[in-house]
């Protein structure tokens, strides 16, 4: 067990040097559903924090239609598409909706003057326009 958790914490101390070293560049993006303490730091120095938002079901439909494509040999994966990883995906998508996404409102909720949510992909099209006008 101390090993497990020697590695871990290494692990954690290796993200967090790597984080830091991130933000301390003048540009950066950083990709993922983390809420870990590890992040804490970047999304706190981030300038804006775009949130997909996407609805349970829309998700949902999407791995059920991925993994339909990529065991067909319609879409390419960089893994082997089985059964226990579509479940594994429906896991994954259930724990996102109830503990991931509380738990990001819980923990950055307060810096809300900077999180974008974006909730579907007429949304983010807007977004990006409106962007794009300002270049």
């Amino acid at each position: 067990m101390g090993l497990c958790y020697t590695v871990f914490c290494t692990f954690v101390v290796k993200y967090f040097n790597l984080n830091n070293t991130i933000i301390n560049n003048k540009n950066w993006i950083i990709e993922g559903v983390h809420n870990e303490e590890w992040v804490s730091n970047s999304i706190q120095n981030a300038e804006l924090i775009i949130f997909l938002d996407i609805d349970y079901s829309v998700r949902t439909y999407r791995i059920v239609k991925r993994f339909f494509l990529q065991i067909f040999g319609l879409e390419k994966s960089h893994y082997k598409p089985t059964f226990n990883i579509f479940l594994k995906m429906y896991k994954w998508n259930r724990h996102f909706e109830q503990v991931g996404k509380p738990n990001f409102n819980n923990k950055f909720g307060a810096q809300s003057n900077k999180i974008l949510v974006i909730n579907n992909k007429s949304e983010l099209e807007n977004y990006l326009n409106e962007l794009s006008g300002r270049v």
